[in-house]
Formats: structure tokens, C-alpha cells, sequence
């Protein structure tokens, strides 16, 4: 707070005396501040009160100071630049010879607890301006709309999908910062199974969130005999299903995170019904969702049928690599064919080279004809042209 007092006077100071520079800069950003001398004259750079370098303008030697700064600082001529900004960098950056001061205030934005939020949970989106605590800075919401406060630090409560989004923090026209929030819950579907099944009871979470799992456990209404496992979190921050009875529901014994299934075993008609997955967080955070169970007749041949296309289906839907199975299926078809198309039409010209070498080599074996050899063919002489029908069988058969 102190330090903040100081930057706030030295502020004021410099702009009364018209010998100012301020600067809003983004974590990350590089920040160039010229001193105002001739490139022959000494030079000499201070961060808040504490040397960076002096340059020897006749030789042009370097002396460094002991300033964080110096690590990263790089001058040349009259102009010193400072690259790879973090917010202990800003402050008050003065040049000796011209009595010059650039104030730098470096920007950050981030949400608390993080960027990813579970629904109906609090949140806090932080645009902070490190020095400059009681600046005006403009929010936008996902949609484009402005937000109704202008504080650096903003509350939101309850969040939904609506909050969902980029959040954008307006320093200036020039300056603009943005975060994502993304909201999430609980994630289950409606499923099916025969007579005598084990099937599992599906909830999870579709990502890690910040916000620490302090409890949970399933329920179903209609069977209040049924003993289902609770979510428990141990002191090193270890979540595990906590249950001993194990006829009737199954779960597993390891480190949990975001999935939160249990198998109901042997399922029976009486079994149909609603289950609910509820998981508690810290800030006194509860999401429940529900799941509905059919149970069908194992030999009904219909109802199989009709499960065996539901799996299909949700076969073939499956994401793997971001595209669904049948995409893969069919593209992996498509080059099976092609594949094989260039094999036959390979096969087709090697085949017609080889006949066309077999034609080349009986015409290279052929006699050349003379007057003598011409022959009439009558039924009298028809062994005298056996000959040229033998030649004429083996270049066209």
C-alpha cells in the first residue's frame, strides 16, 4: 500500500511538472522509455530509486546497478527498454540527465478461485493495474455488453452458463485484456439395461474445476434398502468412495477426480426408477443431477433389438480425437478402397507389359518371307501352310 502511495505521488508530481511518461502495459509486454539526451552525453537510469545502469557517453562504457531490472534491461542510445513485463516491474523509471520519469503500470487479469467455475458457485474477475489501485477500467460481458461496475475487481454470484465466456478488461482504447470463464456441472445420461446385468450408474464432471470436492453420494428414492458409498476427501486431499456394503452396489476403491460412476449389480424390474449423483465443493457448493434406469426383459427378442441399436448407435457416436467413431470407420474404408484400387490398377499394367514384351519377342523370332515361301492354301497343299498358321496361333493366342 505504501509503495502504491508513492507511485500515486510521483504521479502527480511528474505530470505537474510536465516531465512524464505513463505506461499501461500487459504481463508479458515489452516497454521502451527514451531519456530525452543527446547519444554522447552520460546516462544514467534509476527504478525506483535504485541504479539500473550508467553508460560513459564518450566511451561508451557500462556500469551495471543492482536492480532486478538490470537482468533484462537493454539500452540503446538514449532509450532504455524493458522486456518480458511482470508486475514487480512497475514503478518509477527516471533518467538523470533530463530529469525525465516514466511511470510503468503493468496490467493483469485472472479470476479467483479459476477460470474454471462450477455452476451456482462465486466468483471474482481481477483486472489489476499494479500502482494505480483506483483506476476506472470498463468490463465487457461475453455478449459484447458492458458490464454496470467499473472497478478493477468484480463480484460475480451464482454463475451459469450465461456468465460463460471472454470476460474483457478495457485500461485504455489501445489496452485491452481478456480472460475465458467456463462454467460447468454435473454430466449424466438415461440408461438401459436387461434383467441380471451389472450397469453402471454414470456422473462426472467434464473437466478438473478449482473449487476442492468435500463430499457427495448417490441416492434412489425407491430403494431405501439399497446401501450406495459417500464421497469422502481425506486431510492430504485424497477423494475416495467410502462404503463397506458391496451386494447391491459397486464402486472403486481408488483416488477419484472428476468421474463419479457406481455399477448397480444384478438389476431387477423393481430397480427401475430416478438415482441421483449429488457432489458437494468448498464454499458450501452442491450439484445434483439425475439419471433414469429402465430395466427390460432379457428375452424379449424386440426389446434386444432394440438395445443392440441403441448400443450401435452410441457405438458409432463415440468421440475419439475430437471426431465421432463412424467418421473414422468410413474414412478408414475410403482408404481400404483406394488402397486396393491402386493395387488392381498396378497389377493391370504390369500384366500388359509383360503381354506386350511376349508380342515384341515372337514378332524379333519371326522369318522374313521370300519369294519362295509364299504357299496358296487348297485342300490339296494343306500341310504346306501349317507352318504359317503355327506362327500366326502364337503371336495372337
Amino acid at each position: 500500500m505504501a509503495i502504491c502511495k508513492i507511485l500515486f505521488f510521483l504521479l502527480a508530481l511528474c505530470i505537474w511538472c510536465g516531465k512524464c511518461d505513463v505506461f499501461y502495459k500487459q504481463v508479458g509486454d515489452e516497454v521502451s522509455m527514451k531519456c530525452g539526451v543527446d547519444s554522447n552525453s552520460n546516462i544514467e537510469w534509476k527504478f525506483n530509486g535504485v541504479l539500473i545502469l550508467t553508460i560513459d557517453g564518450k566511451s561508451g562504457n557500462r556500469r551495471k546497478g543492482l536492480s532486478h531490472i538490470v537482468l533484462k534491461a537493454s539500452a540503446s542510445g538514449d532509450i532504455l527498454k524493458v522486456p518480458r513485463l511482470e508486475t514487480r516491474d512497475s514503478g518509477n523509471y527516471f533518467c538523470r540527465q533530463s530529469g525525465k520519469q516514466h511511470i510503468v503500470h503493468v496490467v493483469s487479469v485472472f479470476v479467483k478461485p479459476g477460470p474454471v467455475l462450477l455452476q451456482s458457485s462465486d466468483a471474482e474477475l481481477h483486472c489489476d493495474i499494479t500502482g494505480d489501485p483506483n483506476k476506472e477500467v470498463q468490463w465487457l460481458r461475453p455478449n459484447g455488453q458492458t458490464y454496470n461496475e467499473k472497478n478493477q475487481v468484480i463480484h460475480l454470484k451464482s454463475v451459469t452458463s450465461n456468465e460463460a465466456g471472454q470476460w474483457t478488461c478495457l485500461v485504455k482504447d489501445d489496452l485491452k485484456l481478456s480472460v475465458t470463464l467456463t462454467v460447468v456441472g454435473l454430466q449424466t445420461t438415461a440408461v438401459n439395461a436387461s434383467k441380471g446385468d451389472d450397469i453402471e450408474l454414470p456422473c462426472s464432471l467434464p473437466q478438473s474445476v478449482f473449487q476442492r470436492v468435500v463430499g457427495g453420494t448417490w441416492k434412489a428414492g425407491h430403494l431405501p434398502k439399497v446401501s450406495f458409498p459417500t464421497l469422502t476427501n481425506t486431510p492430504s486431499k485424497i477423494l475416495h468412495w467410502n462404503g463397506k456394503d458391496l451386494s447391491k452396489v459397486n464402486f472403486t476403491t481408488g483416488q477419484l477426480s472428476t468421474n463419479f460412476d457406481v455399477t448397480l449389480k444384478n438389476v431387477q424390474s423393481t430397480d427401475e426408477g430416478t438415482f441421483v449423483c449429488t457432489v458437494e465443493f468448498d464454499g458450501e457448493v452442491r450439484l445434483s443431477v439425475e439419471t433414469t434406469l429402465r430395466v427390460v426383459d432379457k428375452h424379449s427378442g424386440k426389446t434386444k433389438q432394440h438395445l443392440g441399436c441403441t448400443l450401435f448407435i452410441r457405438t458409432l457416436s463415440f468421440i475419439l480425437y475430437g471426431l465421432k467413431l463412424w467418421i473414422w470407420i468410413a474414412v478408414g474404408a475410403s482408404s481400404v478402397f483406394l488402397i486396393g484400387l491402386i493395387i488392381v490398377i498396378g497389377v493391370v499394367i504390369q500384366r500388359n507389359k509383360r503381354m506386350k514384351k511376349r508380342v515384341r519377342k515372337l514378332r524379333s523370332m519371326r522369318q522374313p518371307l521370300t519369294d519362295k515361301d509364299y504357299c496358296q492354301c487348297i485342300n490339296s497343299s494343306y500341310n504346306n501352310c501349317y507352318s504359317v498358321i503355327e506362327v500366326l496361333q502364337h503371336l495372337f493366342f
